[in-house]
């Protein structure tokens, strides 16, 4: 009963994950810069002597890196990865 239950959960995982999931990690520069973004607003917001050391135009950098990064970057990379 165990295997039929972890084979279906192994296959239902199977499904939700994209086939190229290691190349597409690889390019995903937008979602670090955001992550990084994330954190250091929290850590501006929650360890108010770190923010002598940190800028607050940090996440703003950060946020524009990530915007550029989605729009210029990763669209130049699916176009070449087309092959048409």
């Amino acid at each position: 009963m165990l295997r039929t239950l972890f084979s279906g959960a192994r296959d239902a995982v199977a499904r939700v994950l994209i086939p190229d999931a290691g190349f597409t990690w690889k390019r995903a520069w937008s979602l670090r810069l955001i992550e990084l973004a994330a954190v250091s607003d929290i850590i501006l917001n929650v360890v108010p002597v770190v923010s002598d050391w940190l800028p607050w135009w940090l996440t703003l950098l950060l946020l524009g890196g990530a915007y550029v990064a989605r729009l210029l970057i990763q669209n130049k990379d699916a176009d070449n990865g087309q092959g048409s």
